[in-house]
């Protein structure tokens, strides 16, 4: 092997060893033509001992056409969570309804405010993942 392959692999040997450590996340993306609102839940039992319920919702995030946002950055606390979209007249609803305030919030479940509505928020099934991209289609 030449010095100059070796002096390559050594730096890219090297290069892979010092990495940083591997992130996880919850993605969401924008696959409309359209800005959307988002919003996530995810399992959190330090919100047991606020509210009661061991799950924290948050939102709004903007979504532009194409934009991508990541909404949680940790693992993935469990197999399921929860979101909800809308914009450009398209919903993305379920059947899990709770409490969503109307501007920005980071909030336990089972606790609101008066300038909120109730949604129906979709149940997602991530599996063993510990990141995801879910991405909004038209």
């Amino acid at each position: 092997m030449s010095t100059h392959k070796l002096a390559t692999a050594l730096a890219l040997a090297i290069g892979l060893g010092t990495a940083g450590e591997a992130q996880a996340w919850m993605q969401f993306c924008n696959g409309t033509s359209v800005a959307i609102w988002t919003t996530y839940d995810w399992y959190a039992p330090a919100c047991a001992s606020e509210g009661g319920i061991p799950w924290q919702k948050q939102g709004w995030w903007s979504l532009n056409p194409g934009e991508c946002k990541i909404v949680f950055g940790p693992s993935l606390p469990s197999r399921y969570s929860y979101y909800y979209a809308e914009g450009g007249g398209k919903v993305w609803a379920g059947a899990y309804t709770t409490c969503t305030p109307n501007a920005a919030f980071n909030l336990c479940e089972g606790i609101c405010n008066t300038n909120a509505r109730s949604l129906g928020y979709r149940e997602l099934d991530t599996g063993s993942y510990t990141n995801y991209t879910m991405t909004f289609n038209p």
